[in-house]
């Protein structure tokens, strides 16, 4: 097999493992929120509780776990997560203790170290420029991809029974440690056989790291943050309100989702955003102005445009963030950790302050304060420079 065609064979397992790997993390968490009420009697509250603990864990184990994760080839750790997550979710099928549930639901965050980080600077090796764009275009193509698609059959599985999903995401967890199994036969290479800190040890490159990484990694954040309120804090506004059906919430989101997919390959056949500060600034001005903007919206037209606005605007300031965090850096594994630790940081934030402010204050107040927060980065960024 020549070496195009192996990266090329290399890129494909690492997209299917993505696709598949995001769309059964979505179909667990959506399940388990029904799972939860209904199997184990949790209240709304405890449900909640819930969910967090294994995005709280999540993004404690990326950082504990980065000295161990480092250190593994990239195929065998996202195996090991892959494993973990299948006994996590075997053991809350299994169970009817919620104590036992937590736990599991520890184990199934921490999984997910092993996961996400490794295979961003997996996908990401030896590559920079163009090479770089189009491979963690891709790999934003494909998670997104599973992440939209995910609730159309969970939604119908869950409405036959709780247990089906979860069982489904068994034998997929299982099937990518399978596939993953047989490309380490027949497709990896050397370069896949080396662990991140052996990597580096190897290199004789020196780190040419881009200080637009840091801008680029507030703006994934806040966006994060926002991103947050959208999607659990205006179902809510609109069913309290009700201003729409479940279903055209729904399509809503879904649009999101889509344009974010459709953005996100665009961004993977150009190169005139890299590297340009003026744009990373832009981007986060945009979504601050449309937060601003979509307190003036009332009709499912207004927010039609809100949500397809928003869309384009996520993509972009994910791609700069894991572009410009990757670019020219020997530290790719941590510079991912850093990234996953940030957006995951902006969720939590988003769903328990946003829901705070929307209690107390109304969804008007959640999107001032979520375009102000967007846009503490720019005023820094330009206070810095005159100084």
């Amino acid at each position: 097999m020549n070496k195009t065609r192996e990266a090329l064979y290399q890129g494909r397992v690492i997209n299917v493992t993505s696709f598949v790997a995001q769309f059964t993390i979505a179909m667990v968490n959506l399940a388990l929120v029904y799972r939860m009420r209904h199997h184990f009697n949790l209240t709304a509250q405890l449900v909640g509780v819930s969910a967090s603990i294994y995005t709280f864990t999540y993004l404690v184990a990326c950082i504990v776990l980065e000295p161990l994760t480092k250190r593994l080839k990239p195929y065998n750790s996202v195996i090991i997560a892959m494993l973990m997550m299948a006994c996590a979710v075997t053991t809350i099928l299994a169970t009817s203790q919620v104590a036992v549930a937590f736990t599991a639901l520890v184990i199934y965050g921490a999984a997910m170290a092993f996961l996400w980080p490794q295979i961003e600077s997996w996908l990401a090796r030896g590559k920079e420029g163009q090479a770089l764009n189009k491979a963690t275009s891709h790999f934003n193509v494909a998670w997104s991809l599973g992440l939209a698609l995910s609730p159309l059959l969970t939604g119908a599985l869950v409405e036959l029974n709780t247990t089906l999903p979860l069982s489904l995401a068994i034998i997929l967890f299982l099937a990518v440690t399978l596939l993953l199994l047989i490309a380490k036969r027949v497709i990896f290479d050397e370069d896949d056989a080396i662990s991140e800190h052996k990597r580096i040890l190897n290199s004789t490159s020196q780190d040419e790291s881009t200080p637009l990484r840091f801008i680029s990694w507030a703006g994934v954040l806040t966006v994060y943050t926002a991103l947050a309120v959208t999607l659990t804090i205006f179902p809510l506004y609109a069913q309290d309100l009700n201003l729409f059906s479940e279903t055209l919430v729904g399509s809503l989101l879904a649009l999101r989702g889509l344009v974010t997919v459709l953005m996100f390959i665009v961004l993977g056949k150009t190169e005139g955003w890299h590297f340009k500060k003026s744009l990373i600034l832009l981007t986060q001005v945009a979504v601050a102005a449309l937060l601003f903007l979509g307190v003036l919206a009332t009709s499912y037209f207004h927010y039609f445009i809100f949500f397809f606005l928003y869309g384009i605007l996520f993509a972009c300031a994910y791609s700069m963030s894991i572009f410009h965090g990757a670019s020219g850096s020997l530290y790719r594994a941590k510079r991912m950790m850093i990234h996953e630790v940030l957006l995951t940081i902006g969720t939590v934030l988003g769903s328990i302050f946003g829901g705070g402010i929307y209690q107390k204050y109304g969804f008007s107040k959640v999107l001032i304060a979520g375009a102000l927060l967007v846009m503490i980065p720019p005023i820094v960024s330009l206070v810095m420079v005159k100084k």
